[in-house]
Protein backbone atom coordinates (compact mmCIF):
# COMPACT_ATOMS: atom_id res chain seq x y z
CA UNK A 1 0.00 0.00 0.00
CA UNK A 2 0.94 3.31 -0.67
CA UNK A 3 0.50 6.56 1.79
CA UNK A 4 -1.47 9.39 -0.42
CA UNK A 5 -0.68 13.22 0.92
CA UNK A 6 -3.43 15.43 -0.93
CA UNK A 7 -1.70 19.00 -1.82
CA UNK A 8 -4.35 21.75 -1.56
CA UNK A 9 -5.31 23.99 -4.60
CA UNK A 10 -2.48 26.30 -4.37
CA UNK A 11 0.73 26.87 -2.69
CA UNK A 12 1.27 30.49 -2.08
CA UNK A 13 3.92 32.23 -0.17
CA UNK A 14 2.48 32.87 2.84
CA UNK A 15 2.67 30.94 6.36
CA UNK A 16 -0.06 28.17 5.88
CA UNK A 17 1.94 27.08 2.97
CA UNK A 18 4.88 26.95 5.14
CA UNK A 19 2.89 25.25 7.85
CA UNK A 20 1.50 22.69 5.63
CA UNK A 21 4.56 21.73 4.23
CA UNK A 22 6.47 21.10 7.97
CA UNK A 23 3.64 18.81 8.21
CA UNK A 24 4.05 16.82 4.97
CA UNK A 25 7.54 16.48 5.96
CA UNK A 26 6.19 15.18 9.07
CA UNK A 27 3.86 12.80 7.49
CA UNK A 28 6.33 11.44 5.21
CA UNK A 29 9.12 10.57 7.80
CA UNK A 30 5.97 9.20 10.29
CA UNK A 31 4.25 7.10 7.85
CA UNK A 32 4.30 3.52 8.23
CA UNK A 33 4.00 3.05 4.49
CA UNK A 34 7.35 2.36 2.17
CA UNK A 35 6.02 4.50 -0.69
CA UNK A 36 4.65 8.42 0.26
CA UNK A 37 2.24 9.56 -3.28
CA UNK A 38 2.80 13.45 -3.36
CA UNK A 39 -0.44 14.10 -5.05
CA UNK A 40 -0.86 17.61 -7.02
CA UNK A 41 -3.59 16.88 -9.07
CA UNK A 42 -5.57 19.62 -7.25
CA UNK A 43 -2.99 21.74 -7.02
CA UNK A 44 -3.40 24.94 -9.61
CA UNK A 45 -0.23 26.85 -8.84
CA UNK A 46 2.76 26.62 -6.80
CA UNK A 47 5.10 29.69 -5.71
CA UNK A 48 9.10 28.82 -7.42
CA UNK A 49 9.93 29.57 -4.28
CA UNK A 50 8.88 26.17 -3.00
CA UNK A 51 10.81 24.18 -6.00
CA UNK A 52 13.66 23.20 -3.73
CA UNK A 53 12.03 22.08 -0.77
CA UNK A 54 9.56 19.99 -2.20
CA UNK A 55 12.45 18.32 -4.65
CA UNK A 56 14.36 17.63 -1.27
CA UNK A 57 11.56 15.49 -0.63
CA UNK A 58 12.45 12.76 -2.66
CA UNK A 59 15.83 12.56 -0.83
CA UNK A 60 14.71 13.07 2.60
CA UNK A 61 12.22 9.99 2.17
CA UNK A 62 14.59 8.12 0.15
CA UNK A 63 17.25 8.29 3.77
CA UNK A 64 14.00 6.85 5.56
CA UNK A 65 13.39 4.39 3.34
CA UNK A 66 10.77 5.68 1.51
CA UNK A 67 9.71 5.85 -2.48
CA UNK A 68 8.53 9.29 -2.99
CA UNK A 69 6.41 9.65 -6.13
CA UNK A 70 4.81 12.83 -7.38
CA UNK A 71 1.22 12.68 -9.01
CA UNK A 72 0.49 15.97 -10.95
CA UNK A 73 -2.07 16.57 -14.08
CA UNK A 74 -1.55 16.17 -17.12
CA UNK A 75 -0.75 19.09 -19.18
CA UNK A 76 -1.99 21.05 -16.26
CA UNK A 77 0.48 24.47 -15.48
CA UNK A 78 1.80 22.90 -12.27
CA UNK A 79 3.20 19.46 -14.52
CA UNK A 80 4.68 22.38 -17.01
CA UNK A 81 6.50 24.20 -14.56
CA UNK A 82 7.69 20.94 -12.88
CA UNK A 83 9.45 20.74 -16.63
CA UNK A 84 10.63 24.29 -16.91
CA UNK A 85 12.07 24.11 -13.29
CA UNK A 86 14.00 21.36 -13.97
CA UNK A 87 12.51 19.47 -11.52
CA UNK A 88 11.48 16.90 -13.67
CA UNK A 89 14.57 15.84 -15.55
CA UNK A 90 16.11 15.59 -11.79
CA UNK A 91 13.94 13.27 -10.49
CA UNK A 92 14.03 11.11 -13.62
CA UNK A 93 18.33 11.48 -12.54
CA UNK A 94 18.50 12.41 -16.27
CA UNK A 95 20.21 15.78 -18.66
CA UNK A 96 18.57 18.35 -18.07
CA UNK A 97 16.60 19.23 -21.62
CA UNK A 98 13.45 20.76 -20.42
CA UNK A 99 14.40 23.66 -17.70
CA UNK A 100 13.73 26.99 -19.71
CA UNK A 101 15.90 30.11 -19.67
CA UNK A 102 14.46 31.63 -16.93
CA UNK A 103 15.20 28.60 -14.45
CA UNK A 104 18.38 28.51 -12.24
CA UNK A 105 17.48 24.36 -12.19
CA UNK A 106 16.62 22.53 -9.35
CA UNK A 107 19.97 21.15 -8.32
CA UNK A 108 21.19 19.04 -5.56
CA UNK A 109 23.98 21.18 -4.19
CA UNK A 110 27.66 19.74 -3.78
CA UNK A 111 29.35 21.28 -1.13
CA UNK A 112 32.97 20.57 -2.11
CA UNK A 113 32.64 21.96 -5.41
CA UNK A 114 33.00 25.61 -4.83
CA UNK A 115 32.97 25.94 -8.64
CA UNK A 116 29.59 24.65 -9.16
CA UNK A 117 28.34 27.08 -6.41
CA UNK A 118 30.14 30.25 -7.75
CA UNK A 119 28.98 28.97 -11.27
CA UNK A 120 25.27 28.78 -9.32
CA UNK A 121 25.23 31.64 -7.86
CA UNK A 122 26.32 33.65 -10.76
CA UNK A 123 23.59 32.27 -12.70
CA UNK A 124 21.02 33.35 -9.98
CA UNK A 125 22.70 37.24 -10.05
CA UNK A 126 22.65 37.03 -14.59
CA UNK A 127 18.54 36.94 -13.92
CA UNK A 128 18.46 39.45 -11.20
CA UNK A 129 15.96 41.80 -12.64
CA UNK A 130 17.94 44.81 -11.15
CA UNK A 131 20.63 47.30 -11.92
CA UNK A 132 23.93 45.91 -9.57
CA UNK A 133 27.03 48.67 -9.59
CA UNK A 134 30.30 46.08 -9.04
CA UNK A 135 30.69 46.77 -5.68
CA UNK A 136 26.60 46.39 -5.13
CA UNK A 137 27.24 42.78 -7.04
CA UNK A 138 30.05 41.75 -5.06
CA UNK A 139 28.41 42.36 -1.69
CA UNK A 140 24.90 40.69 -3.04
CA UNK A 141 27.04 37.60 -4.31
CA UNK A 142 29.09 37.06 -0.74
CA UNK A 143 25.71 37.44 0.66
CA UNK A 144 23.65 34.88 -1.24
CA UNK A 145 27.66 32.70 -0.92
CA UNK A 146 27.36 33.23 2.83
CA UNK A 147 23.91 30.63 2.57
CA UNK A 148 25.67 27.92 0.95
CA UNK A 149 28.86 28.36 3.25
CA UNK A 150 26.83 28.23 6.60
CA UNK A 151 25.77 24.56 5.37
CA UNK A 152 29.81 23.61 4.49
CA UNK A 153 30.34 25.31 8.10
CA UNK A 154 27.97 24.11 10.43
CA UNK A 155 24.42 22.98 9.32
CA UNK A 156 26.02 19.19 9.80
CA UNK A 157 23.18 18.99 6.54
CA UNK A 158 22.72 14.41 6.53
CA UNK A 159 20.26 14.70 4.00
CA UNK A 160 21.73 17.30 1.42
CA UNK A 161 21.30 21.02 0.66
CA UNK A 162 19.08 21.80 -2.62
CA UNK A 163 18.43 25.04 -4.77
CA UNK A 164 16.25 26.63 -7.27
CA UNK A 165 15.48 29.58 -8.99
CA UNK A 166 13.13 31.47 -11.66
CA UNK A 167 12.45 34.54 -13.29
CA UNK A 168 9.09 35.03 -13.74
CA UNK A 169 8.74 37.62 -16.46
CA UNK A 170 4.33 38.01 -16.44
CA UNK A 171 4.85 38.49 -12.62
CA UNK A 172 8.26 40.82 -12.97
CA UNK A 173 9.74 39.17 -9.85
CA UNK A 174 12.52 36.36 -9.05
CA UNK A 175 12.57 33.92 -6.75
CA UNK A 176 15.30 31.18 -5.98
CA UNK A 177 15.18 29.10 -2.26
CA UNK A 178 18.10 26.94 -0.88
CA UNK A 179 17.62 24.07 1.61
CA UNK A 180 19.77 23.29 3.62
CA UNK A 181 19.04 19.74 5.71
CA UNK A 182 21.22 19.91 8.55
CA UNK A 183 19.91 20.48 12.29
CA UNK A 184 18.73 24.15 11.73
CA UNK A 185 19.20 27.62 12.91
CA UNK A 186 17.44 27.78 16.21
CA UNK A 187 18.83 24.08 17.39
CA UNK A 188 22.43 25.46 16.39
CA UNK A 189 22.21 28.76 18.10
CA UNK A 190 20.77 27.02 21.17
CA UNK A 191 23.88 24.23 21.26
CA UNK A 192 26.54 26.82 20.43
CA UNK A 193 25.07 29.88 22.75
CA UNK A 194 22.48 29.64 24.95
CA UNK A 195 20.44 26.84 25.33
CA UNK A 196 17.04 28.40 27.37
CA UNK A 197 16.93 30.43 24.24
CA UNK A 198 13.12 30.29 22.32
CA UNK A 199 13.81 29.18 19.01
CA UNK A 200 12.39 32.67 17.87
CA UNK A 201 14.67 34.64 19.64
CA UNK A 202 17.37 32.12 18.36
CA UNK A 203 16.32 33.47 14.90
CA UNK A 204 16.53 36.79 15.74
CA UNK A 205 20.12 36.45 16.72
CA UNK A 206 21.21 34.95 13.85
CA UNK A 207 20.04 37.81 11.68
CA UNK A 208 21.29 40.51 13.92
CA UNK A 209 24.55 41.37 12.17
CA UNK A 210 27.59 40.56 13.57
CA UNK A 211 26.09 36.94 14.84
CA UNK A 212 27.49 34.10 13.87
CA UNK A 213 28.33 30.96 15.65
CA UNK A 214 31.50 30.38 13.11
CA UNK A 215 32.73 33.78 14.37
CA UNK A 216 32.96 32.33 18.11
CA UNK A 217 35.34 29.39 16.52
CA UNK A 218 37.45 31.55 14.13
CA UNK A 219 37.32 35.22 15.19
CA UNK A 220 36.83 35.81 11.36
CA UNK A 221 34.10 38.99 10.52
CA UNK A 222 31.13 36.57 9.95
CA UNK A 223 26.92 37.35 10.55
CA UNK A 224 26.57 39.77 7.83
CA UNK A 225 24.72 37.62 5.32
CA UNK A 226 21.19 37.40 6.31
CA UNK A 227 20.92 41.16 7.53
CA UNK A 228 22.70 42.19 4.67
CA UNK A 229 20.05 40.36 2.49
CA UNK A 230 17.14 41.68 4.83
CA UNK A 231 18.79 45.01 4.56
CA UNK A 232 18.87 44.35 0.40
CA UNK A 233 14.72 43.36 0.56
CA UNK A 234 13.90 46.22 2.34
CA UNK A 235 15.23 48.11 -0.71
CA UNK A 236 13.62 46.36 -3.25
CA UNK A 237 10.24 45.49 -1.25
CA UNK A 238 10.80 41.73 -1.90
CA UNK A 239 10.63 39.19 0.42
CA UNK A 240 12.80 37.05 2.40
CA UNK A 241 11.69 33.84 3.80
CA UNK A 242 12.83 31.81 6.17
CA UNK A 243 11.51 28.24 8.03
CA UNK A 244 13.93 26.35 10.43
CA UNK A 245 12.72 23.94 12.91
CA UNK A 246 9.70 24.79 14.60
CA UNK A 247 9.97 28.93 13.80
CA UNK A 248 8.48 30.18 10.25
CA UNK A 249 10.18 34.11 9.85
CA UNK A 250 9.04 36.24 7.02
CA UNK A 251 9.93 39.43 6.12
CA UNK A 252 7.89 41.71 3.84
CA UNK A 253 7.95 45.31 4.50
CA UNK A 254 7.02 43.85 8.36
CA UNK A 255 8.56 41.34 10.34
CA UNK A 256 6.73 37.97 11.27
CA UNK A 257 7.12 35.25 12.98
CA UNK A 258 5.20 32.02 13.34
CA UNK A 259 5.33 29.05 15.35
CA UNK A 260 5.26 25.51 13.48
CA UNK A 261 3.50 22.15 15.18
CA UNK A 262 5.55 20.55 13.21
CA UNK A 263 9.06 21.34 13.03
CA UNK A 264 10.95 21.28 9.79
CA UNK A 265 14.34 19.45 8.92
CA UNK A 266 17.46 22.20 8.45
CA UNK A 267 16.75 25.62 7.20
CA UNK A 268 14.77 26.63 4.23
CA UNK A 269 15.72 30.23 3.19
CA UNK A 270 13.63 31.55 0.01
CA UNK A 271 13.80 35.28 -1.18
CA UNK A 272 11.83 37.15 -4.00
CA UNK A 273 13.40 40.16 -5.58
CA UNK A 274 10.98 42.40 -6.82
CA UNK A 275 11.88 43.58 -11.23
CA UNK A 276 13.56 47.38 -10.63
CA UNK A 277 15.22 48.92 -13.32
CA UNK A 278 14.62 52.75 -12.35
CA UNK A 279 16.93 52.29 -9.16
CA UNK A 280 21.28 51.43 -8.89
CA UNK A 281 21.79 48.95 -6.04
CA UNK A 282 24.71 49.68 -4.53
CA UNK A 283 26.85 48.96 -1.71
Amino acid sequence: MAERIIFPISLNNNADTYKFLSKVQNDLIDSNETTIILDFTHCRFSHAIFTSYLGALAYIGASFGKTIKYQTSKNSKLSEYFYNSGLYDHIMKQPDIHSNRNAIPFASIDLKDDSSIIEYIDNILELAPIQLTEQGHEVLFKNIYEIFNNSVDHSRANHGVYACGHWMPQKKYLSFSVYDTGVGIPALIKEKIDNTMSSKSALEWALKRGNSTKQLLSGIPRGLGLSDLQDFIRLNDGSLNILSNDIYYQYNATSNFEHLSFPSMGTFIGITIIADYDHIYTI
